[in-house]
């Protein structure tokens, strides 16, 4: 089936648009008539059959931001709480969303309701777009007859997640800028600068310093092999990238990132923080703790958390609590399992998880601040001996020559 824009006009006149999935233009015609709206103006959907065609450009061209599908949950969670219908709720907040793409998709979701579908079988067409979390929570808030509550705490859990990723993507960014910058101004001194002392110094007679003759070495190196250089970079990247693609790949090189001094330890909290505040909440909205923990795999990244996951999945399901299966974690730390240790045995583990994710929050915070305070001072150190050990390669054979000539 495709998908087609449509203007259509009601009974009473009033304009309305959307998007409805039909074989055809005229079985899309037909089906707006059956609910009484007839149609001005109608075409295909051409963003959605370049998202089919296009799946790795799409991801570029129509991207989502989780800020947006929160905006999203906290407007219709507003609005069906003030007693609004759904299909009117939807149809509001698409007027009034700025990306064309979630328009577009609040759209489908009207249409899809008007015919009869319920949010969750909605949201659940639209997978690309909302994460599992959504149709699991909106599912409870359906049975129970209140969305406001479900929807606010999906809009809370996107900002949270949004926030957290965020500071992921600093923690790799900021690292990554500053050795690239590093690497620059190292390759514009070994191939501009220091050629130069090499024709200066091509007539000394006596011996040249220790220095000079590594660093005239070295320059020499990169003139002559820059271009092995960055195809090695690049092809190391590559086949890392690669590698990672494959099952043994990446649960080696999930457990080789752990590793790095810092920068695992901070990803570890990260990938703890969003399990924890998931997890609470969605044990919070009622989910069944099975339901929930297969939710939340499917959010995680490290692949070895992945695996402690599924087999406490399996565990819970041979009778084992949470605290048990997961006792054993390499991932989660010792607050994290006593969190939920305390939580199962108060009956209070919604709570003290979403406790749990706060604190791995502010650690992450406090970590992500003292990296960003301490890499500038290191770069500065870092470039400076390189320009000091240009300087002393340049002046000791000046002062060398001085001596000579006298």
């Amino acid at each position: 089936m495709a998908h087609y824009q449509y203007t259509a006009f009601s009974n009473t006149g009033q304009k309305v648009t959307g998007v409805i999935e039909a074989l055809s233009p005229q079985a899309a015609t037909q089906k707006l008539k059956t609910q009484n709206l007839y149609v001005r103006e109608i075409r295909e959907d051409s963003a959605k059959r370049d998202r089919e065609l296009f799946p790795f450009l799409s991801a570029f061209l129509y991207r989502i931001k989780r800020k947006e599908t929160g905006i999203f949950s906290r407007q219709l969670g507003t609005l069906l709480g003030a007693g609004i219908p759904l299909n009117e709720a939807l149809s509001d907040i698409s007027e009034q969303t700025e990306n064309p793409h979630l328009r577009k998709i609040v759209q489908e979701m009207k249409q899809q309701v008007i015919e009869g579908k319920s949010l969750s079988e909605a949201i659940k067409q639209h997978a690309n777009v909302f994460p599992p979390v959504y149709e699991s929570m909106i599912r409870v808030g359906e049975a129970t007859g209140n969305y406001e509550p479900t929807l606010k705490r999906l809009a809370d859990l996107e900002e949270r997640n949004e926030e957290l990723k965020a500071k992921a993507i600093t923690a790799m960014i900021y690292p990554g800028f500053m050795l690239v910058i590093s690497v620059a101004v190292v390759f514009f001194l070994m191939t501009s600068v220091v050629p130069q002392l090499s024709d200066l110094f091509s007539g000394f007679k006596a011996e040249l310093p220790l220095i000079t003759r590594v660093v005239i070495g070295l320059s020499g190196f990169f003139s002559a092999f820059w271009y092995v250089m960055i195809l090695a970079i690049f092809g190391g990247i590559y086949a890392f990238v690669r590698y990672r693609k494959t099952k043994e790949g990446k649960m080696k090189s999930d457990r080789m990132i752990m590793k790095i001094p810092f920068f695992g330890s901070l990803l570890r909290r990260i990938q703890v923080g969003l399990f924890c505040r998931n997890m609470g909440i969605l044990i919070e909205s009622q989910v069944p703790l099975l339901d929930a923990l297969k939710i939340v795999s499917a959010t995680v990244t490290n692949s070895i958390f992945v695996e402690e996951l599924t087999i406490a999945s399996q565990q819970i399901k041979e009778g084992s609590s949470l605290r048990e299966s997961l006792k054993n974690s390499v991932i989660l730390p010792q607050m994290a399992r006593g969190m939920i240790a305390a939580g199962e045995s108060t009956d209070r583990l919604a709570e003290l998880m979403i406790k749990a994710a706060e604190i791995m929050e502010s650690e992450v915070d406090s970590a992500v601040r003292r990296m960003t305070q301490s890499l500038e001072p290191i770069m500065i150190v870092f470039l400076g001996g390189i320009v000091a050990a240009i300087m002393a390669a340049v002046m000791l054979p000046m002062y060398k020559m001085t001596e000579y000539i006298k």
